[in-house]
C-alpha cells in the first residue's frame, strides 16, 4: 500500500472515530446539559407550585385543594404534545397538561405535601372547638394574646403560620439521559422514597414554603 492509500485510510478510519465519538459522548453529554437546565427550570416551578399550595392551605383549604392548586402550578412541566402551543389551542393543550398534572398530584409517590406548622400541639394549645367537632385556632386578637403554649412551645401568632413541604419526583424528559441519571443514583438510594423515583425514570424535588394563615385553620383540614 503506498503512501496516498495510506492518509486516505486513515483520514477514512479519523472520520469513523468522530462519528463515534460523537454518537456516544458529545450528543448524551449534549442532551444531559439540556436535561439539568430543564431541571432548574423544574425546580423553580416547584417552589412557585409549594407557594401556591401553602396559600390556598392558608385560606381553609384542605390538603385535597393544595395538591389541586399545586396540580395547576406543575402543569407547564408536563409535554403538551408535538403541536406548538398557540392563543387558540391554549385551552386544549394545557388542560391535557393539567390532566397529567393532576394523576402525579394525587399519587403519593410521585407528590407529597406536609404540614411542618401548625402541629398537633399547636391545635392543642390554641385550638376551640370548631362546628364539626374539629379543633379550630382563631386568628384575631393576636398583638394580645402573647402566652407560649405549653405542649408546642409556640405563641399563637407563630401557630398561625403555615409551612408545608412538598416532595415531588420529576419526570425527566430526555430519553437515555434519565435512565443514565436513575441508574447511577440508585446505587445510593438513601431513602425508600427517593429509591420508588429513581426507579420510575424521575428524580426528586423538594420545596418549602411559609404563609401567614388568614383563615382559622381547621386540625381535620391539615394534619
Amino acid at each position: 500500500m503506498n503512501r496516498a492509500s495510506k492518509r486516505h485510510s486513515q483520514r477514512g478510519a479519523a472520520t469513523v472515530e468522530f462519528y463515534v465519538v460523537g454518537f456516544f459522548v458529545l450528543i448524551p453529554l449534549i442532551m444531559a446539559i439540556m436535561q439539568m437546565g430543564m431541571y432548574m427550570v423544574a425546580k423553580d416551578t416547584v417552589n412557585l407550585a409549594a407557594l401556591a399550595a401553602a396559600r390556598v392551605g392558608a385560606a381553609g383549604g384542605t390538603k385535597s385543594d393544595m395538591r389541586n392548586q399545586f396540580a395547576k402550578a406543575i402543569a407547564p412541566l408536563y409535554p403538551t404534545g408535538a403541536t406548538p402551543v398557540t392563543a387558540g389551542n391554549y385551552a386544549i393543550a394545557m388542560g391535557s397538561a393539567y390532566a397529567k398534572a393532576t394523576v402525579d398530584a394525587v399519587n403519593p409517590v410521585f407528590t407529597s405535601i406536609s404540614v411542618l406548622n401548625p402541629t398537633q400541639q399547636s391545635f392543642n394549645d390554641f385550638g376551640i372547638a370548631g362546628s364539626n367537632g374539629s379543633r379550630v385556632i382563631p386568628t384575631t386578637n393576636l398583638l394580645t394574646d402573647t402566652r407560649v403554649g405549653s405542649q408546642s412551645r409556640q405563641s399563637r401568632a407563630d401557630a398561625l403560620l403555615l409551612k408545608v413541604q412538598v416532595r415531588y419526583c420529576y419526570p425527566m424528559i430526555f430519553p437515555v439521559i434519565d435512565k443514565l441519571v436513575t441508574a447511577m443514583l440508585l446505587l445510593a438510594p438513601g431513602s425508600a422514597s427517593d429509591a420508588a423515583c429513581y426507579v420510575a425514570d424521575r428524580v426528586p424535588i423538594v420545596a418549602y414554603a411559609i404563609v401567614r394563615i388568614t383563615e382559622p385553620p381547621m386540625a381535620s383540614n391539615l394534619l
